[in-house]
């Protein structure tokens, strides 16, 4: 599993988010490294790290998460971490509490809202798998379909599709109240893939959180408004008087 390492003092693992790598948080690794010694891998499939051997779901990846801490000898470190690197962080804080310290968790995916689905959608979805019973010319048809309603994510992930739609249809609410650590939740606005009202439902969910809110921003807060949410995580993490 590829990582970048850089400065010293208590250590910060970056977790990044699906169809990411470790290179989005680079300004900010950079930033924080100054600091305090700073972790960034590429998760299996993705950036520079190869595609898991099966098709994995968020518990994995947070069991390798763990084995790459021990192995670097880590035993204990805060965590920065986005979208979908957020649920890897929070089935770790669930399952191995000891090695997490306070987490900084931003356009954190997880929580799953019931909705209605759209007649459009239904119908399209009902017609692909009829017409994917028909052979090769069936199974072309229903890719044509479906890319008329599936989403950005689901078309773009090639090999790594069984694990996105395993992962995105986890739903992490009902482990939050076991997540004692303290966690700031940083939401741009204007984050249409992971919604404010998910940044409300999992700090309500939460027993030791804080939702911070950056106007302006979308999904990736810390590249749309890197010096307020600098700003917040500094307070939080307290980097600069490390």
């Amino acid at each position: 599993m590829y990582y970048e390492r850089a400065g010293s003092g208590r250590p910060i693992l970056f977790l990044h988010g699906w169809g990411a790598s470790c290179q989005t948080f680079k300004p900010l690794f950079l930033k924080v490294a100054s600091h305090r010694t700073a972790v960034a891998p590429d998760f299996p499939g993705f950036g520079l790290s190869p595609v898991p051997p099966k098709t994995w779901g968020t518990e994995e990846y947070a069991e390798l998460i763990k084995l790459f801490l021990d192995r670097l000898g880590i035993k204990s470190t805060d965590i920065i971490a986005h979208s979908f690197g957020a649920r890897v962080a929070l089935v770790l804080a669930k399952k191995h509490p000891e090695i997490v310290g306070k987490m900084v968790l931003t356009g954190a995916a997880g929580i799953r809202f019931s909705k209605k689905i759209p007649l459009f959608k239904r119908f399209v979805s009902k017609l692909g798998k009829a017409v994917g019973f028909f052979g090769p010319p069936g199974a072309w048809v229903k890719g044509k379909l479906y890319a008329q309603i599936a989403s950005a994510d689901y078309l773009s992930a090639g090999e790594m599709r069984p694990v996105l739609v395993r992962v995105v249809n986890e739903d992490l609410s009902l482990i939050l109240p076991d997540i004692k650590h303290g966690t700031l939740l940083v939401w741009g606005a204007n984050d249409f893939d992971t919604t404010l009202a998910a940044g409300r439902a999992m700090n309500a969910g939460l027993v030791n959180s804080s939702l911070y809110v950056i106007e302006g921003a979308g999904h990736y807060a810390f590249l749309d408004s890197p010096a307020e949410f600098y700003s917040a995580l500094n307070g939080f993490l307290e980097l600069e008087s490390a």
